[in-house]
């Protein structure tokens, strides 16, 4: 006599397979976007005689985030009540659209040529928005300083000069489902482990002389990231006497800031410097003469990015002509802008620093950006 069928299936059925689970994640991001502009006001005085309050004078539109932008300055107030104080605000030039963003609003110091906020840091984004035409969510600002003290601190030779930061925060981005694992992958460490290695100087076969200051290093690593370090080191004309191999022209401070660079390709090596502003904006010049010397592309564009974002009616003129000694096209190009803002002309930048801008080339450089600028030549 034949038996029952157990429980759950038919006689002559293969039994199921053991259950199994399936995990999964997905990630969502927030990307932010963000761009500057800056927005320069010649002939201030003229343009606060012309227009009464409410009336304002708009920039050009500059983009950030896929979205139009302007800065809109009120020389005697967005209204009748606040005549008697400056605003400016940021506005959405983007027809129907929204958009999430936050802004830093600064004005250019006539003393310094630094800009300074002038308002406390955004807690959270605003929602600007075009779909409605009559909305007035399309700007944010603020009501600025009274005219006099604006007047006093921004005003330069009739030039008042507005910055700009946009912050645009993009749409959440969802990943696909990916198979969860049972521990996240680490990001990647091999700078991290280079910059154990130099610390350490383990296994370092070569030692730099500084002034004085000893520095223990890796050939390979140098001339991986430096063909001039690679010829020094392995080419025909290398020292083969032993020994420290002596730097000149070249500040101890800024050779270990190159050193790490080479190894961690980041400049962690000057925040440990413990530097105020001047002293960094006076390593970033050095560092970007040791960047040159040693055919490091990358370390010199980063250098020339943080003198033009740091420039001050004091140190443009130097600048400018440390930008033409290296070949620094952008930094030049930045100077003279900045020249052309804080309303400086040429001669007053050229008396500052005769020394230095005595190159006949740069003079021809200098006259001619100036008018190209200007639109006068």
């Amino acid at each position: 006599m034949s038996s029952a069928a157990p429980a759950g299936h038919h006689a002559g059925e293969e039994p199921p397979p053991p259950s199994t689970t399936r995990s999964t994640m997905s990630t969502c991001t927030m990307g932010t976007v963000e761009g500057h502009h800056r927005f320069a006001i010649r002939g201030y005085s003229r343009l606060r005689a012309l227009l009464a309050a409410g009336e304002y004078v708009r920039s050009a539109a500059f983009t950030v985030g896929g979205y139009d932008w302007a800065v809109v300055f009120y020389p005697r107030g967005a209204t009748h009540a606040d005549r008697d104080h400056a605003a400016v605000y940021v506005q959405l030039l983007t027809d129907r659209a929204a958009a999430a963003a936050t802004f830093d609003l600064r004005f250019v110091r006539a003393d310094s040529g630094r800009p300074l906020s002038v308002h406390p840091p955004l807690a959270a984004p605003r929602t600007f928005s075009t779909v409605l035409r009559s909305s007035s969510a399309a700007m944010y600002g603020v009501k600025v300083e009274a005219i006099q003290a604006l007047q006093a601190n921004y005003v330069r030779r009739d030039r008042l000069t507005i910055d700009c930061a946009v912050r645009v925060v993009g749409k959440p981005r969802v990943s696909a489902a990916a198979p969860l694992t049972a521990a996240d992958v680490p990001p990647p460490d091999l700078a991290a482990h280079l910059g154990r290695l130099l610390d350490l100087k383990s296994h370092a076969d070569v030692t730099f002389d500084v002034r004085g200051v000893q520095f223990a290093a890796h050939r390979v690593v140098l001339a991986m990231r430096s063909a001039v370090f690679a010829a020094e080191l392995f080419g025909p004309m290398r020292n083969n006497a032993g020994g420290a191999i002596k730097v000149g022209d070249m500040q101890p401070a800024v050779f270990k800031v190159l050193l790490g660079f080479i190894y961690t390709d980041t400049l962690a090596a000057m925040d440990d410097l413990d530097a105020d502003e001047d002293d960094r904006r006076e390593l970033a010049r050095h560092l970007l003469v040791a960047a040159d010397r040693y055919d490091m592309g990358r370390l010199k564009l980063i250098c020339a990015d943080m003198l033009a974002r740091s420039l001050t009616a004091q140190t443009v003129a130097s600048t400018l002509a440390l930008a033409d000694r290296h070949g620094c096209r952008g930094l030049r190009e930045a100077c003279v802008e900045f020249v052309i803002a804080m309303g400086m002309n040429d001669e007053v930048v050229i008396s500052r620093h005769p020394d230095q801008l005595s190159c006949i080339s740069l003079f021809k450089y200098f006259f001619y950006q100036i008018g190209s600028l200007l639109k006068i030549h």
